[in-house]
């Protein structure tokens, strides 16, 4: 995927070279594909020297690998089309210069830019404009431009649907200013002219997209096969081209159109595989929205991929003060660790992980690396020979390696990572890695230090029959729910066991009333994601989580705010501590409660609007944990749905840029299965107290036969073990819950 996503399929041609002949414009195709759903599953690696040694055979050996994934990519059916292939090296200086003419003393740094713009004489103005923007945002940031330059292309490497949307390749070479600073002016030059590049789109003009703007790094890419991509650019194929690194990418994509600016690798990675994760991952980064430097939107490209969004994150934060080895562990940590690590348990409350399947190689020039995700279902195979070169890539045999100077071979499993340090002339395994981690701040220990919420005993037995009774009415409980549901998990802290198919009609077709939460369905990925038994689960999910404000994303000096809880379902007693104020912090964390009912006279519509104005309200008033509560409803105070309550308040906090201001916690009476749970989690909550079914619970587990010693002291203690237990796969309508930051 890419940043080009508002209109795939833009046309273009090239700059033709040898003779080729022009392309014709092609209006850009509209259908009813939505690219949420695009994924890709591809193949990729690099090939690296330790020592920092630049030179062409280096990208001969990522072209000859290129070539070797062809099975993993797809050809169309004029047999030169593919769905994309790319090549991300470092800047070859010299060869740029050469082939410019320019001169540039060795102290004077060189970026270089790589544009797709708009082909064809219809869009010549379209694609002078963009030149003339991007100029302005390089001036802006003190930066010069010395020369634009054709690229040169062999058309005859394309296939007919390769040529018929083939944009006009471009690049410019730029200097100026601070060598040191250089990079982040390039990056946020880039940010505004994608700013600008939202208002042409907007009037339904053709769009221009930057493959790269680096002082570092450059992007060849192409929907050619991977044998003919050096045979398409002329550059590559010089011997004056030299680089101490390239990753290769052969894109496979699963169910999304093949375009030119998805074709990878992206600005700092290649994947192979899905982001399952990214609905959650993109709420939650548009959540943040207010707290992110204006000067770095757009952050997540409209329209984008998983990868692309995925890029985009990482790139956010490695530009902001981490390291991009950094960003990455940050993004996609590991499930367990041989030791307890402090970078891990701050940033884990620091930003959500984003989930594959995923296999990574990255880059931005100094760091070279590949990395899986947690699941570990993408293959990843390494070598390092005795003179410092180091393959990794999707499958073993990529790059022809003598055997007798392989010094380390193997493959990384899940969430493992190897990087080279160029600048250093160091190899770092995953271990070495968070030593190194651990070692760039002192403080993330103190920093990250948990406040326990804890439980305070309850004051009363519980509800009477009656009373209770007339509670579970209220809230449409079954007697199903009572025996089937919380009868298990009261007595033994079992959750109900249920087939895998359901025969139940929809919702919205069923005869019998349903709850809100029975509109909802759980998204995974059935195809790539094996399922997990209970016992390996418990290594991989964790239900610690924080109720409060949100960490702040880019600044890793800054305390972990809010309370600390080891699982998202609050007891009674916790509850309980929230309202008599006896909670950890609690002079900085204001507490109010919002009563989610109205009166019959009052439309449900009005109630819902009514309660965001009161969260917005109160937020600003400087209340940051905010408790939605049902527990007021009667036969004169109607219950607002939870689900839609918590949704309709995140989102008008979201919108009214104050969402990260304080933490959301639901104290919910028609809450009472795990999938319920799952759902108002997904909608915002950072935790939910069921509390009607716990105060059932109470009166389903009297003394005489209430859990097992062993188990638990008293119902609340089963209620939590079995909420804990039957979390599947780490998610709650589509929430990662493992190391997840405060909702």
């Amino acid at each position: 995927m890419g940043l080009f996503p508002r209109k795939p399929g833009t046309p273009g041609s090239a700059v033709p070279a040898r003779g080729s002949a022009q392309p014709q414009y092609r209006a850009p195709l509209r259908n009813l594909l939505d690219p949420r759903f695009d994924h890709d599953s591809c193949g990729v690696g690099f090939v690296a020297s330790a020592r920092q040694e630049s030179t062409h055979q280096i990208l001969q050996q990522a072209l000859t690998a290129l070539a070797r994934l062809a099975h993993r990519g797809a050809v169309a059916a004029d047999g030169k089309s593919s769905d994309g292939v790319g090549l991300m090296t470092a800047v070859p200086r010299e060869f740029l210069l050469a082939a410019t003419g320019i001169q540039l003393g060795e102290d004077e740094p060189l970026g270089v830019g790589v544009l797709y713009l708009p082909a064809g004489e219809a869009n010549a103005n379209f694609a002078a404009q963009a030149e003339a923007a991007l100029a302005s945002c390089l001036n802006s940031r003190q930066l010069k431009v010395l020369a634009w330059r054709d690229v040169p292309v062999r058309v005859d490497a394309l296939g007919e649907i390769a040529v018929e949307t083939m944009p006009k390749f471009r690049q410019v070479l730029v200097t100026g200013g601070d060598p040191d600073t250089i990079e982040h002016r390039l990056y946020l030059a880039r940010k505004q002219f994608e700013r600008l590049q939202e208002d042409v789109e907007a009037q339904y003009e053709p769009t221009s997209y930057i493959c790269s703007l680096s002082s570092k790094t450059i992007i060849y890419k192409a929907m050619c096969v991977g044998r003919l991509l050096g045979h398409f650019y002329p550059d590559l194929e010089s011997p004056r081209y030299v680089t101490d690194f390239a990753i290769f990418h052969q894109r496979y994509a699963t169910n999304t159109l093949p375009t030119w600016h998805r074709a990878q690798p992206l600005r700092t990675l290649a994947h192979n595989g899905e982001i399952n994760t990214v609905w959650g991952n993109r709420a939650r980064m548009d959540a943040r929205d207010s707290q992110l430097p204006v000067e770095c939107k757009p952050i997540l490209t409209r329209g984008g991929t998983d990868s692309t969004s995925l890029d985009e994150a990482i790139e956010l934060i490695s530009q902001n003060g981490r390291t991009l080895p950094e960003a990455i562990r940050m993004l996609v940590p590991p499930a367990e660790t041989r030791r307890e690590s402090p970078f891990l348990k701050y940033h884990q409350d620091c930003a959500e992980p984003w989930d594959g399947p995923a296999a990574l190689a990255f880059s931005d020039g100094r760091y070279v690396g590949a990395a899986l995700d947690r699941n570990g279902l993408r293959p990843c195979r390494y070598a390092v020979t005795r003179d410092g070169l180091v393959v990794a890539g999707s499958e073993a045999g990529l790059v022809d390696l003598d055997p007798n100077e392989v010094e380390q071979s193997g493959r990384l499993g899940p969430g493992q990572m190897l990087v080279v340090d160029m600048w250093e002339q160091k190899i770092y395994d995953s271990d070495a890695l968070l030593d190194l981690f651990d070692q760039s701040s002192e403080s993330y220990a103190v920093l990250a230090a948990d406040v326990p919420l804890q439980e305070l005993p309850l004051a009363d037995s519980g509800p009477d029959a009656k009373s209770l009774m007339e509670k579970q009415r209220c809230f449409g409980y079954t007697h199903e729910d009572v025996r089937m549901v919380l009868a298990p998990m009261a007595a033994d802290g079992k959750d109900a066991v249920w087939s895998m198919g359901d025969d139940a009609p929809l919702a919205a077709l069923a005869h019998a009333p349903r709850p809100v939460y029975g509109y909802f369905r759980q998204r995974f990925a059935q195809v790539t994601n094996p399922a997990i038994d209970p016992l390996r689960e418990a290594c991989v999910v964790s239900l610690h989580t924080r109720i409060g404000p949100w960490a702040k994303l880019l600044d890793h000096h800054a305390p972990l705010p809010g309370i600390t809880v080891e699982s998202p379902f609050l007891s009674l007693g916790q509850v309980e501590a929230l309202r008599q104020g006896r909670y950890p912090h609690g002079k900085d964390l204001k507490f109010c409660e919002l009563a989610c009912v109205y009166s019959p006279g009052e439309t449900l519509e009005h109630a819902i609007d009514s309660l965001c104005v009161k969260s917005i309200e109160l937020t600003r008033q400087g209340t940051r944990i905010l408790l939605l509560t049902d527990r007021s409803a009667s036969s004169t105070q109607i219950p607002v749905p939870m689900a839609m309550a918590i949704g309709a308040v995140h989102e008008a906090l979201v919108d009214s840029g104050l969402r990260t201001l304080t933490g959301l916690t639901v104290e919910a009476g028609d809450c009472r299965d795990v999938h319920h749970a799952a759902v108002l989690i997904g909608y915002g909550a950072a935790a939910v107290c069921p509390w009607l079914a716990l105060e059932t619970a109470r009166a389903l587990t009297p003394p005489r036969c209430g859990p097992r010693p062993d188990r638990a002291q008293d119902a609340q203690g089963a209620r939590s073990r079995a909420g804990e237990d039957h979390v599947k796969d780490g998610h709650l309508g589509g929430v990662q819950l493992s190391r997840c930051a405060p909702v």
